[in-house]
């Protein structure tokens, strides 16, 4: 799966028809409706703008997809299925994209508007970056400062994120880890007994590229 953290928009022209692109990446279905409402507000003189989207919605730990695509006017098919087919291929999930449509006064027919729209699209997900969601733990540890070294080899050499040292009569450190890296952290940190004490241990989600 891939996902997006930031706005991405482009433009393609195609016989003097302007396609503008926008991609966003949703929290929420409301979002939706609140993306829509800025296209419409940037590109006042597009009479179409079309969309798809594909949701991952979480609910007690499982997990539902949904996707929805719009032709918004546009002959059908012709505009919301080359959209979602472009952010299938992508493997995106949790993205909107919406491509505003100024006419030009060239008629594109049927093929014409489905390659113009799918091809708006893809041009704007070869701009954005795609990264990959990494589930996992955040584990906050007290040390002494005579294994401070020791463990931040030791962590390093596991692939184990240090993400904050907080110095006091000890040192407290933030560790982020992928899911199965934590029991053998546990397993490590266990052989040097009660100098090492758990103080909190959360579920953590991050991106990387």
């Amino acid at each position: 799966m891939k996902f997006i953290q930031d706005r991405f928009t482009s433009m393609l022209e195609v016989k003097k028809s302007k396609f503008y692109a926008s991609l966003f990446p949703l929290q929420s279905l409301e979002d939706v409706t609140l993306y829509l409402q800025e296209c419409k507000k940037a590109y006042p003189e597009a009479r179409h703008h079309c969309y798809a989207y594909i949701f991952l919605e979480e609910r007690e730990g499982f997990l539902q997809e949904q996707k929805k695509q719009s032709d918004d006017g546009e002959p059908a098919k012709t505009a919301g299925a080359p959209i979602l087919q472009r952010l299938e291929r992508k493997e995106l999930k949790n993205v909107l994209c919406v491509v505003s449509r100024i006419f030009g006064g060239t008629l594109l027919g049927t093929g014409g508007l489905s390659r113009a729209y799918g091809d708006a699209a893809e041009q704007v997900l070869s701009e954005a970056q795609l990264l990959e969601r990494k589930e996992g733990k955040e584990i906050r540890l007290s040390i002494p400062y005579t294994l401070l070294g020791r463990l931040e080899y030791d962590f390093q050499e596991m692939g184990i994120r240090v993400l904050e040292k907080n110095y006091t009569d000890r040192v407290e450190l933030l560790l982020q880890m992928e899911e199965e890296q934590y029991l053998s952290l546990e397993k490590h940190i266990g052989e040097y007994g009660q100098e090492v004490v758990f103080l909190a241990i959360k579920n953590s989600r991050w991106y990387t590229s």
